[in-house]
This record gives structure tokens, C-alpha cells and sequence, in this order.
């Protein structure tokens, strides 16, 4: 009787001691991924209000009006009947390569009629409209950049900004909800703090579910 008494006094001991170490090591994962994302949700925070207060940001600075010669290989007229899309991409290249022109959102427009192409190159915080004249020879390239406030806003909300960046955000997405959910967990065994943590908690919800009703509302 003595030796299973003594067993069985050992076994929420040991259960105790499982419980810590899995406390531990979810306290050790809440702080880690906080150090990991800091940076990051700053970021998300600070262009969370830029996005909501647009006033804010300074005016966009004048459109940029450039002209360029369009090389001699790019203004065959047949070769712009035959092929138009293929040789757009040509001279997209061309662009990029000879004159810095980026984005990573671009869309073409031939119009047969007027022998003209519009390259439309979206990118975080500016545009490029390139209009081609092959039979000028002619490009005319209008640049506008509306400054690091709206490139920051832009990548807030992935706009234009390329799929690896799109998973960044993913990514980071998710990084924030385990880090929400840690937090959570740490949480519920703090009985003296549970209730009161977790009423402050609700009270969140409600705060954003009466916003939210407001805005129907209105």
C-alpha cells in the first residue's frame, strides 16, 4: 500500500511538470515570433493609419513627360501588323533595360487603327504610361511617383507589388495570428487574471462589431 500510494502521489507531479514545460515552451514561442514580427507590425500599423487618413501625405509631385527615339529594329510596320503583342514585349525590354523602367503590374493596348501602343506599367507608389509610335519612331513616356508615403501604402496592401511580396504578407499573416493565439493560451491558465483578460478581450469585439454596425448604418 505504501509503495502504490507513493506512485500514485507521484503522478500529478509529473503531470504538473509536463503542463510548466508546455507553458514554457509556448511563452518562449509568444516572445520569439513578437521579436521576429516587431518591426513588421509596426509597419502595418503606422501605414494602417497613412491608409485611413490620406489627408495626411503631401501633394503628389507634377507628372514627368519624357521623349525618346524608338531604335530602328523596333519600327518595322510589318512586324507590328504581323506580331503586335510580341513586339510590345520587345520594347518593354528595351525600356527596362535602356531606361529603368519597372513594375510589376503591365498591361498592353494595340490599336491598329492609329499605329499606336500603350504600355500601362503599374508599380507600389507610381505608374509608367509608355505611348509607342512605330511609325514615328517616337515613345513618350509619362512617369508619376507619388512618393514613399504611398509606396509604403501600396505594399500595406500588396498592390502591384509582385507575388513574392504577396506572400510576405501571407506570411506574416500568419506569424500574427499564432502570435495572437499564444498569447491566448498563456492566457487561460492564469486563473486569478482569466476572467478579467478575457471580458477586456470581448469588450474589443464588441467595440469593433458596434464600429462595424455604425458604418451600415450610416
Amino acid at each position: 500500500m505504501q509503495v502504490s500510494n507513493a506512485v500514485a502521489g507521484q503522478k500529478p507531479v509529473n503531470k504538473k511538470r509536463g503542463s510548466n514545460k508546455h507553458i514554457r515552451w509556448i511563452r518562449t514561442l509568444h516572445v520569439y515570433i513578437s521579436m521576429l514580427m516587431l518591426l513588421i507590425m509596426l509597419f502595418f500599423t503606422v501605414t494602417g493609419l497613412t491608409l485611413n487618413h490620406r489627408d495626411w501625405l503631401p501633394d503628389a509631385p507634377p507628372t514627368v513627360l519624357n521623349e525618346l527615339p524608338l531604335p530602328e529594329t523596333l519600327q518595322n510596320p510589318q512586324a507590328w501588323e504581323d506580331d503586335p503583342l510580341g513586339h510590345a514585349e520587345q520594347v518593354r525590354r528595351w525600356l527596362s533595360q535602356q531606361h529603368g523602367l519597372t513594375g510589376n503590374q503591365i498591361s498592353y493596348d494595340w490599336q491598329p487603327e492609329e499605329q499606336l501602343l500603350v504600355i500601362d506599367v503599374k508599380r507600389p507608389g507610381g505608374y509608367t504610361l509608355a505611348e509607342v509610335l512605330p511609325e514615328d519612331g517616337l515613345v513618350v513616356l509619362e512617369h508619376q511617383e507619388y512618393g514613399i508615403a504611398a509606396v509604403l501604402n501600396d505594399l500595406h496592401m500588396g498592390r502591384y507589388s509582385g507575388a513574392l511580396w504577396r506572400a510576405f504578407i501571407d506570411a506574416s499573416a500568419l506569424l500574427m495570428l499564432l502570435f495572437t493565439l499564444t498569447g491566448l493560451w498563456l492566457v487561460i491558465p492564469q486563473k486569478k487574471r482569466r476572467q478579467r483578460l478575457l471580458l477586456l478581450s470581448s469588450c474589443g469585439g464588441v467595440v469593433m462589431a458596434a464600429g462595424y454596425a455604425l458604418i451600415v448604418m450610416n
